[in-house]
């Protein structure tokens, strides 16, 4: 009945731990943006090497009177370097979890990492210059390795996770306490582990296997966070592809429509231009008419000009674009308007990328226009051009009165405008979205109410973004 029991309880304690590995193993980590993501790794070498040690250790219990006494003395120290291969991987997983962690608390958690195996280095080190390795000197071993890395790596670990699911906690991330919870488990788990010997009690194989058991079921909730990371990243890419198909049919519509348009708007012009060059000039409120039935179809010829810019699929070329030239360029245009605005621009006169610089140009005019219009007189408006690795970001930046979640969330909608009517098409921002995309860059918009808005663009970039080799 005893060997019977035995057999279950080893049983389930390496099945647990193998139940531990494969719920990382099985997990798709590939579109995660979690940091603790690419540690787990670790984990799952722990589950499985702990489960093969355990499972190992039932037939060494189960069949030991078998084994020859010639062959007790391997058998003995086979099974210290399975443990200590098990716990190792543990003590990788610790130090993968402060790599993650503050500066101030990684720096600590990775200096107490490698004081344990540098304190368990010189204990076998100690164990082999002894020179008899006997049963008593394996005993004295296998202490130190459950001390050292049994409880050392698994408290180690512990406080890492639980540092971790503190932190998403602090992000209002739900799953956090289940990763604090996996933490405290492991602490648990560490105590039975390493500092309480399997022989003080029979129960002590059993609250081992609980420990573990609570460790397997946390980290399940836990790791759920991916399962939704991957719907919310199905869920966006789906959105896309309906806000893609759709603004493809309405920059169709928007084309037909625009070239519909502008040829009476031509003729309207052109037949106001004669009208005004036959009047005599006592005519003044009839003047007064024309110019404002002009203004009227100027502004339908500007944004149908902005429709058809916004529709055209245009497949020019991409050529050698210095964005200096660029932004001085955009500021020359716009100097009716910047002079009554601080306008500040940093950007790198070797900077450069491919693209169409007419577009480009265009992007930046209204960027700075919607900041000019956001903005008081003498606002200040900074206009930022850099260079990473393999990345070009664009970033403009105002200090006006700011947007709210909601106006945020429709910035970049087709009409959608928060200026007066008259004042603004709603096609701006849009504009600036579709030209980054054709550059393969992406934008971002930051804004608060009463403090400003920010629009930064990141173009991601295959080849050389300087002209020569200086690193500016």
């Amino acid at each position: 009945m005893a060997t019977f029991i035995t057999f279950n309880i080893y049983l389930f304690y390496g099945l647990v731990f193998f139940a531990i590995g494969c719920v990382v193993v099985f997990r798709n980590f590939k579109y995660s943006q979690l940091a603790i993501s690419p540690t787990l790794w670790a984990l799952a070498l722990f589950g499985f090497s702990h489960a093969f040690h355990e499972w190992s250790e039932l037939y060494v219990i189960l069949f030991g009177d078998e084994i020859g006494r010639q062959y007790q003395f391997v058998v003995d120290w086979l099974r210290l370097i399975k443990l200590s291969l098990s716990f190792a991987g543990l003590l990788i997983f610790a130090w993968l979890l402060f790599v993650i962690q503050g500066k101030l608390v990684g720096k600590l958690g990775k200096v107490a990492t490698l004081l344990i195996v540098l304190c368990y280095s010189v204990c076998l080190l100690a164990f082999a210059m002894g020179g008899y390795l006997g049963a008593d000197t394996f005993s004295e071993a296998a202490t130190y390795t459950r001390y050292l890395l049994g409880f050392g790596s698994a408290t180690l670990a512990g406080i890492g996770i639980a540092l971790y699911g503190r932190q998403l906690s602090q992000e209002n991330h739900q799953y956090g306490r289940y990763f604090a919870a996996t933490g405290l488990g492991l602490f648990v788990y560490g105590i039975l582990a390493g500092l309480v010997p399997t022989e003080i009690h029979a129960c002590v194989p059993v609250l081992r296997t609980l420990a573990a058991a609570f460790v397997l079921v946390t980290l399940i909730k836990a790791l759920k966070i991916f399962d939704i990371e991957k719907e919310m990243a199905t869920e966006a890419k789906l959105k896309r592809a309906i806000e893609a198909d759709k603004y493809k049919a309405i920059g169709h519509l928007a084309m037909g429509v625009a070239h519909e348009i502008n040829n009476p708007l031509a003729s309207s012009t052109l037949a106001l231009d004669l009208l005004q060059r036959k009047l005599p000039p006592q005519q003044a409120t009839l003047q007064e008419y024309i110019d404002r039935t002009r203004m009227g179809i100027e502004r339908a010829s500007t944004i149908s000009k902005e429709l058809l810019a916004y529709a055209r699929n245009d497949s020019a070329n991409h050529n050698q674009v210095y964005l200096s030239d660029v932004v001085a360029s955009a500021q020359q245009l716009l100097s009716h308007k910047i002079s009554r605005y601080r306008i500040v621009a940093n950007c790198d006169p070797l900077l450069s990328m491919m693209g169409q610089r007419v577009k480009l140009e265009e992007m930046v005019i209204n960027l700075l226009n919607n900041a000019m219009d956001a903005s008081d007189y003498q606002g200040l408006i900074e206009l930022n051009v850099g260079a990473g690795d393999n990345h070009i970001w664009l970033e403009v930046k105002d200090c006006g009165h700011g947007m709210d979640e909601a106006t945020m969330q429709r910035a970049t909608e087709l009409f959608y405008s928060t200026k007066a009517i008259g004042e603004g098409t709603g096609l701006g921002l849009a504009i600036c979205e579709q030209i980054a995309a054709a550059h393969n860059g992406t934008m971002s918009l930051f804004s608060a109410q009463g403090v400003g808005t920010r629009i930064l663009i990141n173009f991601i970039l295959e080849g050389k973004h300087y002209d020569s080799c200086i690193d500016c």
